[in-house]
């Protein structure tokens, strides 16, 4: 009996037991501080990765002047090609290796999907290290994938538009180039779109104020749109919205009114698109691809953005006796030429800031957003 109570009371080895209990809850912690840590560092960058392709992708479709399959080819690439400038951690930091199969391509509805992985599967998962003490029959090796996905949308309004407002193409019944009561027009049907416009010419004309528009005539307009604000007239004011973006604040949307410049606009139209030019003198349209070459920059600043407006209602007048024209379409042309009675330009896809337009038919300027 002695014997017993001596060895019940005898406490040599108790440290020895919870050492060990403390190593394995040393292990269960170093599990969730460094396993788990590369684990989420892992799906943080590839779904950076994902995001960045989905992006590149919709941006290459946007801007593709291909038909179905080119325009598919050049956004899958595209996504390809930004993903793997991505890392993410598998045994070290590597690059993000993607194929066709982790793009998807939807070119009616303009979305571009990107899927990123480390997995087995793949033969890129990310090299654990304390996961296995906890269960041996456990490989060190974790999975995982990312998703993303990014949609071009037409936008309904943006900022930063040149003072030219042509009208927008109606179905000239009788060929005159003159809009007649009764002609058919729809924004969506007759009306100048992308891509089935793209690398169109346009040749416009300086018009003064009448009642209805003659197809290749543009009206002077002012901003901010009369029902956003008071429109600022003259000449110095005018010729600085040709040359450039004199308030980045004021935005134009479909539906807007727009105040025709009082007055003939000949001369500062002439200097402003002088100054236009002289700012990339050597950007040329190249047909063949129907995109803007030898630039000196990357968004030559001869593309410009345009309002086109409403030809079956033609010049109104407000309260205040301002003569207005009603938006209906934005447009984007690189400006290749110019006389003193003429300008010529080419219609052209534009990615901007705007705001976005889901359920609408997708025009010449468009935004890229992620979707999922």
């Amino acid at each position: 009996m002695r014997y017993l109570k001596k060895v019940l009371r005898d406490e040599k080895g108790a440290t020895m037991i919870m050492v060990a209990v403390a190593i394995v809850i040393i292990f269960g912690f170093a599990v969730l501080a460094i396993d788990l840590s590369l684990v989420q560092l892992a799906k943080t960058q590839l779904q950076n990765a994902a995001d960045a392709g989905s992006l590149a992708g919709a941006m290459a479709l946007a801007l593709s002047t291909g038909d179905e399959a080119t325009a598919t080819a050049e956004a899958e690439a595209e996504a390809i090609r930004v993903a793997g400038l991505n890392v993410a951690v598998q045994d070290i930091q590597r690059p993000v290796v993607i194929d066709g199969g982790d793009v998807d391509v939807l070119y009616d509805s303009g979305k571009v999907t990107v899927t990123t992985h480390r997995t087995k599967a793949k033969g890129d998962p990310v090299t654990l290290y304390f996961l296995k003490v906890l269960d041996p029959l456990v490989e060190n090796k974790g999975e995982m994938t990312a998703t993303a996905s990014a949609r071009v949308m037409p936008i309904s309004g943006t900022s930063c538009l040149r003072p030219f407002c042509p009208p927008d193409r109606w179905d000239d019944a009788d060929g005159d180039s003159a809009w007649d009561p009764g002609e058919f027009y729809d924004p969506y049907i007759t009306g100048y779109m992308a891509p089935r416009d793209v690398g169109v010419q346009v040749r416009l004309k300086l018009r003064n104020s009448n009642k209805w528009p003659l197809e290749e005539w543009y009206y002077a307009v002012d901003f901010p749109p009369l029902n956003d604000g008071d429109p600022i007239t003259g000449a110095d004011q005018y010729r600085e919205w040709i040359i450039g973006c004199a308030d980045p604040t004021i935005e134009v949307n479909l539906g807007d009114k727009l105040q025709l410049e009082p007055g003939n606009m000949k001369g500062p139209t002439n200097q402003g698109l002088d100054a236009l030019i002289a700012l990339d003198p050597n950007a040329q349209w190249d047909p063949a691809t129907n995109t803007v070459i030898n630039s000196a920059y990357a968004l030559s600043p001869r593309i410009i953005k345009a309002a086109a407006f409403d030809p079956t209602v033609g010049v109104e007048d407000d309260e205040a006796g301002r003569k207005y024209v009603t938006v209906t379409k934005l447009m984007a042309l690189f400006i290749d030429r110019h006389d003193s009675d003429e300008v010529v330009g080419w219609f052209m896809n534009l990615v901007t800031e705007g705001e976005p337009c889901p359920g609408c038919p997708q025009g010449f300027l468009t935004t890229v957003r992620l979707v999922e």
